[in-house]
C-alpha cells in the first residue's frame, strides 16, 4: 500500500511541475516509480503467492484412482493333505481364484507429518523472492546515476544560459558605448563590428546550449514520467556533509539474503532424511476381492497409518551440505569485491571533491583580477590605448573564468550526490 501510495503520488501531483520547482529527490522517486521494470515487483509477489499456495496443498488429503488387471502364474491352494481332509468331509463347494486379477482401487492418503519438507518448502519460497526483488532493487538503484548526469546537466546549462546572458549584456553595453564614439569621432566602425560579431557568436552558443537543454530535458521527462518545459525550475540542491551518508548498498543487502537463503537449503537437506507418516483409506472392487476364496467382483475397504522412510537422501547429504558451503562462499568473495570496487569509487568521488572545492577558490581569485583587468581594458579602450581586440580578448577571458567556477561547482555537486548514491541511501 506504501508504494502505490508513492506511485499515486508521482502521477497525481508531479504533472503541475510546468511552472514550478522540481527537486533531485522527486526525480529519484518519481523515475524509480515510473521505470517499466517496478512492473516487476506485483509479478514476483504474485508468484511467490503461489508457490506459497502450491506448497501448502500437500497438506490435503491426496486422492488417485487406479485400476489394473493382471495375470499370475499360480494361485492359492489348499495343501494336498488338507484337501484330502475336505474330501472325506464331503465339502465340494470350495472354489479358488483364478489365474488372472481385476480390480479398481480408489487410494485417499492423508499427511500427519512429512518431515518438515513443506515447510521448508515454504521457507525457501520466501527467501527466493526475497533474493529476486533485491536483484530487481539493485537494477532500479542504478537509476540514480543517470538520474544525476541529466539533472546536474541542465542545471549547469542553466547557470552557463546565465552567464552567456550577462555577456551579452556587456557586450551590448559596450557596442552602445563604441557606436558613441564612433559618433563622436573617436573611435572606428570597424571596432563596432568586432563586437557585433561576437555578440552573434554568443547568440549561436545560446542556441546550441538550449538545444541540449532541450534534450537533456527531455530524457528526464522521460525517466520521471511527467512532462517538463522552458518554464519548470530546478532547484539546485544543497552541498553535502560526506560524514552523514554512509547508508547501506542494496547490494550488501542482497549478500545477506543470498546467505540466509543458503541457510534454509541447508536445514531443508535434514527434512529430506525424515520418516512421513501419515493415515490411508483405500476402497476397491476387485475380482478377486480380500477374500480369495470368493470368485467373482466384491467391493472392500482398507485404512490404517503408515510410515514410510527413504534413505536414499542420507546417501548425498554430506556432498549436497558442501555444494551450499561453497556457495556461501563464492557470495563471501563477491561481496568482498563489491567492497573493495565501493572503496575505490568513493575515494575517487572524495578527491574530486576536494579537488573542485580548491578550483572553485582559485576560480574566485581568477575573476576578481580578470574583473580589474576589464576594467582597466575599458578605460584604456576609451583612451585610444588599447585595440578592440585586446579589448573583446578580456571580455571573454572574464567570461570564462566566471564559466569555469559555474562548471566546477556543477562538478563539486554532482561528486557530492554520486558519493550519496555510492555510500547508499
Amino acid at each position: 500500500m506504501k508504494r502505490v501510495f508513492v506511485i499515486f503520488l508521482s502521477f497525481v501531483l508531479l504533472p503541475g511541475l510546468m511552472g514550478q520547482t522540481l527537486r533531485l529527490e522527486q526525480c529519484y522517486e518519481a523515475a524509480k516509480n515510473n521505470y517499466p521494470l517496478i512492473k516487476q515487483y506485483e509479478l514476483i509477489e504474485k508468484s511467490k503467492k503461489y508457490n506459497l499456495d502450491y506448497a501448502v496443498k500437500a497438506y490435503l488429503p491426496q486422492l488417485s484412482l487406479n485400476a489394473g488387471a493382471s495375470w499370475q502364474s499360480d494361485i492359492t491352494e489348499f495343501p494336498e493333505s488338507f484337501t484330502t481332509l475336505i474330501d472325506r468331509l464331503g465339502i465340494d463347494d470350495i472354489s479358488f481364484p483364478d489365474h488372472d486379477r481385476y480390480q479398481v482401487v480408489l487410494d485417499l492418503y492423508q499427511s500427519l507429518w512429512d518431515g518438515g519438507v513443506t515447510e521448508y518448502r515454504r521457507k525457501l519460497i520466501k527467501a527466493r523472492t526475497e533474493v529476486e526483488k533485491q536483484n530487481l532493487e539493485i537494477n532500479l538503484y542504478a537509476l540514480y546515476s543517470r538520474i544525476n548526469d541529466l539533472y546536474f546537466g541542465i542545471l549547469l546549462l542553466n547557470e552557463q544560459l546565465i552567464q552567456n546572458e550577462l555577456l551579452n549584456k556587456e557586450l551590448q553595453r559596450n557596442c552602445d558605448r563604441v557606436e558613441s564614439l564612433v559618433a563622436q569621432g573617436v573611435a572606428n566602425e570597424q571596432d563596432v563590428h568586432k563586437i557585433k560579431v561576437e555578440m552573434l557568436n554568443r547568440e549561436q552558443v545560446e542556441s546550441e546550449m538550449k538545444s541540449t537543454k532541450k534534450i537533456f530535458m527531455m530524457a528526464l521527462s522521460l525517466f520521471i514520467g511527467q512532462e517538463l518545459n522552458d518554464s519548470t525550475e530546478f532547484e539546485r540542491p544543497s552541498p553535502l556533509s560526506l560524514e552523514n551518508y554512509h547508508g547501506i548498498r542494496p547490494e550488501l543487502s542482497l549478500f545477506e539474503i543470498q546467505n540466509r537463503q543458503f541457510d534454509v537449503q541447508k536445514k531443508g537437506l535434514y527434512s529430506k532424511g525424515m520418516p512421513r507418516i501419515g493415515l490411508f483409506a483405500q476402497g476397491a472392487y476387485a475380482n478377486p476381492g480380500l477374500n480369495m476364496f470368493e470368485s467373482g467382483f466384491s467391493p472392500y475397504f482398507i485404512g490404517g497409518i503408515r510410515l514410510s522412510w527413504q534413505f536414499g537422501a542420507l546417501y548425498t547429504l554430506n556432498d549436497e551440505q558442501k555444494e551450499i558451503e561453497n556457495n556461501k562462499n563464492a557470495v563471501a568473495i563477491q561481496k568482498e569485491l563489491f567492497l573493495f570496487n565501493q572503496k575505490q569509487t568513493l575515494l575517487k568521488y572524495q578527491t574530486e571533491i576536494e579537488k573542485n572545492k580548491q578550483l572553485i577558490l582559485k576560480d574566485e581569485e581568477i575573476i576578481a583580477l580578470r574583473e580589474k583587468i576589464l576594467l582597466m581594458s575599458e578605460v584604456k579602450t576609451e583612451n585610444g590605448t588599447l585595440s578592440m581586440n585586446d579589448f573583446l580578448q578580456d571580455v571573454l577571458l572574464t567570461d570564462a573564468a566566471r564559466q569555469n567556477k559555474v562548471i566546477h561547482e556543477m562538478q563539486l555537486l554532482r561528486s557530492m550526490y554520486q558519493y550519496k548514491i555510492e555510500s547508499g541511501f
